[in-house]
């Protein structure tokens, strides 16, 4: 038989005369072949029937250069110990590949990765973050404060003593009176911002809105799934409706985060302070100065003090606060908001839960509320700040314990700006 065929023809015509019953021994002498050839070629069409039968590539199928399994298993875990934040040593700093090379070799490892390796290993396990996440290219939904206490922003800021005590410098400040409150702590935990809230909440009032960052202490952690935790039932019970800022987008956040740079530079930096006790005695100092002398320049020429001088705020008055109950809240009905930017996958990630939408929003933020009553979750977007809000999409949002109502005595009416916020 001509032979002259390519190769693959000649293997096809070879095997398919192999399937229709044909003798082995006839194939192998009209093709000149032998009946090993014959055997590999029946065998690569059993096993793989869209074979084009192809030469196969003669690279080795591993190399010796290939990151270990327990490699990147380490990879994976320090890039997660890193976002986690759950240490001073790894709440600030970098979290990317040259952080995390370094990281490995302090832990011993030997023959790293390179960096760009690094990188690929977390690019597949989707633990990077897309270019344009920290970029202002999208119409971003700020929550505009309309009235006193409408909205407040709560943030911790660490600094140490002399000897490296930690001292955990909690505040709260009023979006629209930049009214301040501060409260100094040697731990950082869910209880003590529940305590801290509900000190805040008598002194400046208990406000609409409550806007954090996404560190674990305010949303609940970081493992479980749908996840509430104490800072947002205690606020959800008091009728306070927590908003959370996109994630490693503290600008969002930048009007607690620019009295955190007043207070730098016009408190911490100003003293030696020698322990907690010394800060305690000094900051009610700092905080008269700011609230009767200093004039933030958003308040035009005002001070905090003056900006509320007429207003009545609802407080969480002794009476309420009996109405707390200890250990472990419920769930109460009320709205949770989160705001998060689409990545390139289409997706957004809330309370440790990853929610599809549409590719078409990538790189757009879009505003997410949760009805605990409907027990429902909504996605809208902003087009542009003068615009119509768009509804995305509903979906249910179940949660594993009862829901209690509200009660009466936090129940207040709920004036919103309505323009800026969707549902």
């Amino acid at each position: 038989m001509d032979t002259t065929f390519p190769e693959p023809v000649v293997r096809r015509e070879a095997v398919a005369r192999y399937a229709t019953g044909g003798r082995p021994c006839d194939i192998c002498r009209d093709f000149q072949r032998s009946r090993q050839w014959l055997n590999k070629w029946w065998n690569e069409f059993y096993r793989h029937p869209d074979t084009d039968f192809s030469d196969h590539s003669r690279s080795p199928q591993t190399s010796p250069q290939q990151t270990s399994t327990e490699m990147e298993r380490a990879i994976v875990a320090v890039r997660q110990a890193r976002e986690a934040g759950l240490t001073p040593q790894t709440r600030f700093g970098l979290i990317g590949s040259p952080t995390i090379q370094s990281d490995l070799k302090r832990l011993g490892y030997k023959d790293l990765p390179s960096v760009s390796t690094i990188q690929r290993i977390l690019a597949a396990h989707g633990l990077t973050h897309p270019l344009g996440v920290s970029q202002d290219t999208a119409e971003y939904p700020w929550p505009l404060s309309w009235a006193p206490n409408a909205i407040h922003a709560t943030d911790i800021i660490t600094r140490h003593l002399r000897g490296g005590q930690a001292i955990q410098n909690i505040h709260t400040i009023d979006h629209y009176t930049h009214a301040v409150y501060l409260s100094q702590q040697l731990t950082k935990t869910s209880d003590t911002i529940c305590q801290f809230l509900r000190e805040s909440w008598t002194k400046l009032g208990v406000p609409f809105f409550h806007q954090t960052d996404n560190e674990g202490i305010f949303s609940g952690g970081h493992t479980h799934v749908r996840v509430l935790g104490k800072v947002v039932r205690l606020c959800l019970f008091c009728g306070v409706e927590p908003i959370f800022i996109p994630e490693y987008e503290a600008k969002r956040n930048y009007q607690i985060e620019t009295f955190h740079g007043l207070w730098s530079r016009g408190f911490w930096s100003q003293c030696l302070f020698s322990d907690l006790e010394d800060v305690q005695t000094n900051v009610p100092h700092f905080t008269k100065w700011y609230h009767t002398d200093y004039r933030p320049p958003a308040l035009n020429g005002k001070t905090p003090q003056q900006m509320r001088q007429t207003f009545k705020p609802f407080r969480l008055t002794a009476p309420l606060e009996k109405l707390i109950p200890a250990g472990r809240l419920p769930i109460s009905t009320g709205r949770i908001h989160v705001i998060r930017k689409v990545d390139v996958q289409g997706t957004v990630t809330l309370f440790n839960e990853a929610w599809s939408l549409h590719k078409k929003w990538i790189g757009e933020y879009v505003w997410a509320v949760i009805d605990t009553t409907q027990q429902q979750i909504d996605f809208w977007h902003l087009p542009e700040s003068n615009t119509a809000w768009i509804h995305l999409k509903t979906r249910a949002f179940h949660l594993e314990e009862p829901v209690q109502k509200l009660l009466p005595e936090f129940y207040r009416n709920r004036q919103r700006c309505r323009e800026r916020f969707p549902g």
